[in-house]
């Protein structure tokens, strides 16, 4: 697999802003990087447009104001417009990564009902071959062609990509497309029980699996070990806390069910690769 990207050109970009369906929603550029063959991007002023990157495979990072974000196979980021980042793959494991930069009036709408914020730009899922089916049907309407026709496809198939992205958030995977209705219920569980420290025998429960089977077919789903999974969320939680409130880190450690606030700040490094503290001071200005 090559390098492969389609970017509208002036004309057609007029025509999409201007559009009465287009102009809700409508991707400016599309990509496809293959594993290994992408350079590392960062931009200090962000862009005017948002941008979404996919790991198909492989694992990629991505930064933000001193935060740093784990990217498995599955998962994606979602920048807003005009915010600096940075981002790309893992030298050990180098993602396969799809991207889009989308405008229009609902892109802000999609941002927010996927739960993301300016300092929260993470979805982590496990692989779909419907999402990747998506940017490849993008990637081919807009290498047939600009037209109305082309570009009317083109949102179609990435608004399907985002009610996708949603979809598989909300836990609602169907269990014939390979995915573990155990696994998916477990998720679920974590969302509901972010602030109470869980154990991996816990989850099994809520996953109504076997401890070893549930270790196993959730790491073969995510790439990562559900304490590891439940940990990002939340640290990502705790993200959220620390610019949105006055509250100490002892107190967001506990309220998180962590067990105190040295290991809380612990988690939180390993993660965002700084410590909550100059987290909050860097990202508040």
């Amino acid at each position: 697999m090559s390098l492969r990207y389609q970017v509208l050109p002036a004309s057609s970009l007029e025509l999409a802003a201007s559009h009465p369906i287009l102009a809700s929603l409508y991707v400016r550029s599309v990509g496809c990087v293959p594993a290994g063959e992408g350079s590392d991007t960062r931009r200090g002023q962000g862009m005017d447009e948002y941008i979404l990157q996919y790991a198909a495979k492989g694992v990629g990072w991505a930064e933000h104001e001193g935060g740093r974000w784990r990217l498995p196979a599955g998962s994606c980021i979602v920048i807003p417009p005009r915010m600096a980042h940075a981002y790309g793959g893992e030298r050990q494991d180098p993602w396969l990564n799809y991207w889009a930069h989308f405008r229009g009036r609902l892109a802000s709408r999609y941002f927010e009902l996927l739960g993301l914020g300016e300092a929260d730009w993470l979805v982590v899922l496990p692989p779909d071959q419907e999402i990747v089916d998506c940017f490849e049907g993008i990637l081919g309407a807009y290498a047939d062609g600009h037209t109305l026709a082309h570009l009317l496809r083109g949102a179609a198939l990435f608004n399907q990509l985002l009610s996708r992205l949603f979809f598989l958030q909300r836990g609602n995977q169907p269990s014939p497309g390979g995915q573990s209705p155990g696994v998916v219920a477990s998720i679920r569980y974590m969302h509901e029980n972010i602030g109470r420290k869980l154990s991996l025998e816990e989850l099994a429960r809520a996953a109504s699996l076997s401890r070893a089977r549930y270790h196993q077919l959730f790491r073969i789903q995510t790439g990562e070990t559900p304490i590891e999974y439940f940990n990002q969320l939340r640290i990502r939680k705790a993200c959220s806390v620390l610019l949105s409130s006055d509250d100490t880190i002892e107190s967001i450690a506990l309220g998180l069910g962590f067990s105190s606030a040295f290991y809380f700040s612990r988690v939180f490094r390993q993660t965002m690769g700084v410590s909550p503290s100059v987290y909050r001071a860097q990202s508040l200005g």
